[in-house]
């Protein structure tokens, strides 16, 4: 009797233990399953975390590019604005080299000329009637005459004021 009873055990562990061994066995995959889907989680968080970390890292170097390239920017606009106030600097002194001359030829022609000219000159200024002259004439005679505010005044007020000064 013993050895049917151990061939109906070998025989129960070949059909699956039977009934309760089935349930067991399907119990211990789905407990397998559960683990591996439990790791395969952990990994996924696991990855997710380390490209996180990879892309924080590569959004701090492109700053840090970004933040170079500006201060590059930066410091070729300062250069070029330093080279064009070199270059306002210089043309502010050749312009003034230009009109010191420009005075020294003046005095030295002035002084060439004789002394009578000049008296002759506002006689027949004075004899032209004020309108024929232009508003820049007709300031500089209005400053002659020291006419208060004559910058601001127009032709015709000018005209006006350098007439009633006669």
């Amino acid at each position: 009797m013993a050895s049917k009873k151990k061939s109906k055990d070998s025989a129960a562990k070949k059909i699956g233990r039977g009934v309760g061994g089935a349930a067991a066995d399907v119990a211990h995959r789905s407990k397998k399953e559960a683990a591996r889907a439990k790791e395969a989680a952990k990994k996924a968080r696991h990855r997710a975390k380390k490209e996180a970390a990879r892309a924080k890292e590569r959004a701090k170097k492109e700053a840090a590019k970004a933040k170079e390239r500006a201060k590059k920017e930066a410091a070729k606009a300062q250069a070029a604005a330093k080279k064009a106030a070199k270059r306002a600097a210089e043309k502010a002194k050749d312009l003034a080299k230009a009109a010191k001359k420009a005075a020294a030829t003046t005095a030295a022609k002035t002084a060439a000329e004789p002394v009578a000219a000049p008296a002759a000159q506002p006689a027949a200024a004075a004899s032209e009637p004020p309108r024929a002259e232009t508003l820049v004439a007709l300031r500089a005679r209005a400053r002659e005459l020291d006419i208060a505010g004559y910058s601001r005044l127009t032709k015709a007020e000018l005209v006006e004021r350098i007439s009633a000064q006669r």
